[in-house]
This record gives structure tokens, C-alpha cells and sequence, in this order.
């Protein structure tokens, strides 16, 4: 199959009819290996009545070369294809590597780590514009990650093995809080995309033996 998405497409053609002329060739060296077996035999066939499929020979080589053709045009559609998806999810990768790894959302995910009070009930009250805004780029941020994934424009463990360490870490901090402005709006599928992601990148640590608890450290890097 690699060779044949290589050919380009005189090369596809020659071949073809290579195939063709081969398999017409084959079969009547078969046809007359079968009558001379015959004959050896002491049975006197019709030589040429065993060649009147001859014509129906010749359809079949030409199909037989026609079905190259249609296989070679598949392989390079599929091919093709291949190379769509991958660009396409190189670019949402990329797209989710900036968004994530910017200097804003690290900044946002450390101000959490080290300022957001545990209780959301007294947390929520004191919280500054400031926190707000830390708070509200990660979610969405989370958010859009987690509806890519739920959508199936994200696959493959790759990108939960990859963000799992500091989704899990973050959202030991913010569950509360989404659970309690959940429970106040009376909205039960506030962020539900964040709780999917951060569910999928639990298991996933948990299935590879990895801890599902964050461990804080002073003046991380």
C-alpha cells in the first residue's frame, strides 16, 4: 500500500497495464498447461474450445487492472485524508499548548494554588477582581479543553497524559467552588465540561499508578 501512494500517477498506469497484459498472459498459459496435461493424458480437448473465454479473459485482466487503478486512488484519498486530520489536530494542539502554557493562565493556575481559600463560602466573599478573573481564565480555559475532548475534536490519551498534572492539581482547589456556585445558580451543568476533563485526567492517573493528589510545595518554580 505505501508503494502505491508513492507512484505518481504514469507510474500507476503503466503498472495497470502491466497487470492487465500479465493476468491475460497467465491465463492462457494456464488454459494451454491444461490442455497439454489433457493430451498427456490420453483425453483430445478442443484447444481452441478451451480458449473461446478468451474474451472473457481479456474483461477480466482489464478489470483486474482497472481494480489497481481504484486501489491506488483509494490509498491516495485515505492518504490524503491522513494528512488533513493530522494538520488539523497539530493546529488545535498547538492552539491548546499556547492557551495553556501562556504566561497569564500559569500566572492565573499559581495565584490559585497559593491564595484561594479551601472553603468557597467565605472564599467567594472576600475574593478580589483580581482573584475573579485568575479564577474565571482558568475555567474557561478548562472548559474549552474539556468541550474539545467531549466533542471528539481532541483524542487519543496523549492530551489527558499531558494536562493531567495541573488540571488535577487545580481542580483540588476550584470542585468546591464550582459545586457551590452550581448549587447557588441551581444549575447542575455549571462547568460540566471542566468536571469531565478533570474526572478523565483522575482516572487516567489513577489506571497509570500516578497520584490523584496534589502535593504543595514552597516557591515551586
Amino acid at each position: 500500500m505505501r508503494r502505491i501512494k508513492n507512484m505518481n500517477p504514469a507510474q500507476i498506469i503503466r503498472t495497470a497495464i502491466l497487470a492487465s497484459v500479465g493476468f491475460f498472459i497467465l491465463w492462457i498459459v494456464l488454459v494451454a498447461l491444461g490442455w497439454l496435461l489433457f493430451r498427456l493424458a490420453g483425453v483430445n480437448p478442443d484447444f481452441w474450445g478451451s480458449l473461446e473465454g478468451l474474451a472473457s479473459s481479456a474483461t477480466l485482466a482489464t478489470v483486474v487492472g482497472g481494480g489497481f487503478v481504484a486501489l491506488a486512488q483509494l490509498a491516495e484519498s485515505v492518504d490524503s485524508r491522513e494528512r488533513e486530520i493530522v494538520a488539523l489536530n497539530m493546529d488545535t494542539y498547538n492552539s491548546i499548548f499556547e492557551r495553556m502554557m501562556s504566561d497569564e493562565n500559569i500566572a492565573a493556575r499559581r495565584w490559585i494554588y497559593e491564595n484561594l481559600p479551601p472553603d468557597p463560602s467565605a472564599g467567594l466573599s472576600g475574593l478580589s477582581e483580581e482573584g475573579r478573573r485568575h479564577v474565571k481564565l482558568v475555567l474557561n480555559s478548562f472548559d474549552h479543553l474539556g468541550f474539545l475532548i467531549q466533542q471528539d475534536w481532541l483524542s487519543g490519551d496523549e492530551i489527558i497524559a499531558w494536562v493531567s498534572p495541573f488540571v488535577v492539581k487545580v481542580w483540588a482547589r476550584l470542585e468546591a467552588y464550582v459545586d457551590h456556585e452550581a448549587a447557588r445558580r441551581e444549575e447542575p451543568d455549571y462547568y460540566e465540561a471542566v468536571r469531565d476533563l478533570a474526572e478523565r485526567c483522575k482516572g487516567w492517573r489513577e489506571a497509570h499508578g500516578l497520584p490523584t493528589e496534589p502535593t504543595w510545595v514552597q516557591d515551586a518554580m
